[in-house]
């Protein structure tokens, strides 16, 4: 399944008068064959967490959500079946209108099971994010593949044949030349250069298919690409991409030069994700530079509502474990706090719980992009509630 903008946009919008249940779960597909598979004993342990939290906070709802969840038993057990396809699986329920949506994901999900008044998705952002497009180069002797990873799939978009000129081919190389029949070191020589202009042509043919690379991945977006292949050529593949103006470079050790797309798909991510941390420190030092600066940076709560609610936000931070709560207004304006020139105007504030969730939200309305980090990444952030903005202007 591939998420767009317009599909998360989609389902901030599923809403029911008496709340969605969203419930996220993971599956190993390498204990496919265990006899008592985790994942519907941990759903259904959330579940009844959920249920018991709910008949203490507003019995007549938790009557709702038992009779809705009995309702969507099939749906439940398709989530949890350990031969459907998608390593992460969500489903959306609507408590009174009985409304469902479904998403399967070749990356993971962490197990989640929550209530609310709309379709929780912090974790689906947090796999868009990491799912964003990627390259993968191979290059070998034989020619190179150009494929593009999204969300855990790859598909091939182009395959060049390495091919020596006719003109090269149709000379007899193996002899002496034809200058010198009875002279052996002559063919010796004139092999050599026969290697040599194969080789050139070869070091051309490189040339071009890392130069089309280069140009897709600025053309698609790519912040990321692969180059697999021998060492050699791959390594020679990573010289001539290695400009500092393009996408960060990952060597794999693998070849992949016959493996099939959904094969190299598996066997990319592990090397995509090994990289997350390192783009997340990179992104929170560059809004807390630009903020301290006094440039486009927002850091703190106070600083990041502000610009969301001016559609400043270019690129929404924060840290994945925190989870604070807020107020926001019938306009759909967020504030952390009601004080100041809010506390003295008769707008009306409903508390937020979910704060971050709004923000994600009012993020993508605008086209914002939105990356969770991970404690570390967001350590520097500690004293800005570890929440920070990378703003348009």
């Amino acid at each position: 399944m591939d998420i767009t903008d317009t599909f998360l946009r989609d389902l901030i919008g599923f809403t029911d008068p008496q709340g969605v249940l969203s419930l996220y779960v993971e599956h190993d597909f390498s204990r496919r064959s265990d006899p008592q598979p985790a994942a519907p004993l941990e759903i259904r342990e959330r579940i009844r967490a959920l249920q018991d939290d709910l008949n203490d906070r507003d019995p007549d709802l938790a009557g709702a959500v038992a009779d809705r969840l009995k309702s969507c038993e099939d749906d439940i057990a398709r989530l949890v079946d350990p031969t459907q396809s998608g390593r992460g699986r969500a489903l959306f329920i609507g408590v009174e209108e009985g409304r469902t949506t479904t998403v399967s994901l070749a990356l993971p999900f962490r197990l989640r099971v929550v209530h609310h008044d709309s379709a929780y998705i912090r974790p689906l952002v947090a796999a868009y994010d990491e799912g964003r497009d990627a390259g993968i180069l191979v290059v070998s002797r034989a020619g190179a593949r150009l494929l593009r990873w999204s969300i855990g799939e790859a598909e091939e978009l182009s395959t060049e044949r390495f091919e020596v000129p006719e003109e090269q081919l149709g000379r007899d190389m193996s002899g002496p030349s034809p200058a010198a029949p009875n002279d052996s070191r002559q063919g010796f020589v004139h092999r050599e250069q026969f290697e040599d202009r194969i080789d050139a042509n070869r070091q051309r043919f490189l040339r071009d298919v890392t130069q089309h690379a280069a140009q897709q991945a600025k053309e698609q977006g790519w912040d990321r690409l692969v180059i697999a292949g021998s060492p050699k050529i791959r390594s020679a593949a990573r010289d001539l991409l290695s400009n500092g103006d393009g996408p960060r470079l990952i060597v794999a050790d693998q070849s992949w030069e016959e493996t099939p797309p959904h094969t190299i798909a598996e066997q990319v991510w592990p090397l995509l994700h090994s990289v997350r941390q390192e783009r997340e420190h990179e992104l929170a030092d560059a809004a807390m530079d630009r903020a301290l600066a006094g440039g486009p940076g927002a850091l703190g709560l106070p600083n990041v509502c502000d610009a969301l609610n001016a559609g400043r936000v270019d690129h929404l931070l924060y840290d994945d474990q925190v989870q604070p709560r807020g107020f926001r207004t019938d306009e759909g304006t967020l504030h952390p706090d009601v004080d100041g020139v809010m506390a003295q105007s008769d707008v009306t504030m409903h508390p937020e719980p979910l704060l971050i969730e709004r923000m994600i939200e009012q993020a993508i309305a605008t086209d914002a992009r939105v990356t969770p980090l991970s404690p570390e990444a967001a350590a520097p952030l500690g004293p800005h509630d570890r929440v920070a903005a990378i703003l348009r202007w």
